[in-house]
């Protein structure tokens, strides 16, 4: 391994387990499943791409040449570190959407397992099987990208939509990054049609995808803002009327969350003041409603949400907007 790429690989490394250490903290705080998800992305692609360690002191150790059988294990292992981490992203995706039907959650993640496998299985020597076999993960990539693509478009709620758009020069960058894994594989794999290259101090591998790890710490640039940002509003924590940024936030997603469970306008207001942990006789006060009337919709809300009490409502609403 060259001296330059075993810093890069050090780097992107040490980059995704404080990623995912960051992810973790903000589950803990926060009990978003978002960031759960995000946490098992980035440890899944530390195991990745620290395989590429293992390549090397294997090849000391064994021989240049190594065995069919280790190389085959070693791509089941790619198989399993990459279904792991964008299976990861594909739910965290999932999840930030609202999607709930588990066929849509599980069929991409089934699909990329059973077409890699089976291309392992018949690839033998062959140049242009290997590639469908590693470019299966760009295909699962665009898919994600695609979905949220289409969920952006088709949706009607605006406030959806200003939430979604944010993220979308992310996406494009995403995508042009895809693009170049793709480029990068065709030209090892069909063009090229050899295992490595070196270019000055350089040495550059088939195994690894170099567009793929600079993807990737594009999305854990992306996730740890969105990680930091949920730590500063933090869980269980009321909304800050005199912090506009922090309220501002709070209002857009009590907005997005009373959308997606039909919530009344009268509901919304009566969430946002169980949000900031009122009770009953003082929701009736400042809405100038009687406390019977108050009950009732807190009762309605509660319905509608799925909830047997406040505190699970109040945490719902914390991890899923």
């Amino acid at each position: 391994m060259g001296l330059v790429i075993f810093y890069e690989t050090l780097l992107v490394i040490l980059v995704s387990v404080l990623t995912a250490a960051v992810c973790l903290s903000s589950y803990l705080v926060t009990r978003r499943r978002t960031m759960l998800f995000a946490c098992a992305a980035f440890l899944f692609y530390f195991l990745d791409v620290a395989s590429i360690l293992q390549d090397d002191y294997a090849a000391r150790a064994l021989g240049p040449d190594l065995s069919p059988e280790y190389l085959f294990f070693r791509s089941i292992y790619t198989l399993v570190t990459g279904a792991g981490f964008l299976g990861a992203f594909w739910l965290m995706v999932c999840e930030y959407i609202g999607e709930r039907n588990r066929t849509v959650r599980i069929a991409p993640i089934a699909v990329f397992c059973i077409v890699s496998f089976v291309l392992l299985l018949i690839s033998g020597e062959s140049k242009v099987l290997r590639f469908c076999f590693y470019n299966c993960r760009a295909c699962l990539m665009f898919w994600i990208l695609l979905y949220g693509g289409v969920y952006y478009l088709r949706t009607r709620d605006e406030v959806e939509r200003q939430r979604l758009a944010r993220y979308l020069p992310h996406c494009v960058a995403l995508a042009f990054l895809g693009l170049l894994m793709i480029f990068e594989d065709v030209m090892f794999f069909l063009v090229l049609s050899c295992d490595t290259i070196t270019v000055g101090p350089f040495t550059l591998t088939a195994e690894r995808n170099y567009a793929e790890n600079l993807l990737m710490l594009i999305c854990a640039a992306m996730t740890c803002h969105f990680a930091l940002r949920q730590l500063d509003i933090r869980s269980h924590t009321s909304p800050v009327v005199d912090d506009t940024k922090r309220y501002h936030q709070t209002a857009e997603d009590l907005l997005i969350y009373a959308r997606r469970h039909s919530l009344t306008a009268r509901e919304q207001e009566v969430l946002d003041y169980i949000l900031r942990d009122q009770d009953n006789q003082n929701i009736a006060s400042a809405m100038s409603l009687a406390p019977s009337t108050v009950k009732v919709h807190v009762h309605n809300i509660l319905q509608k949400t799925g909830h047997g009490n406040r505190q699970e409502l109040i945490q719902d609403f914390w991890k899923t907007v």
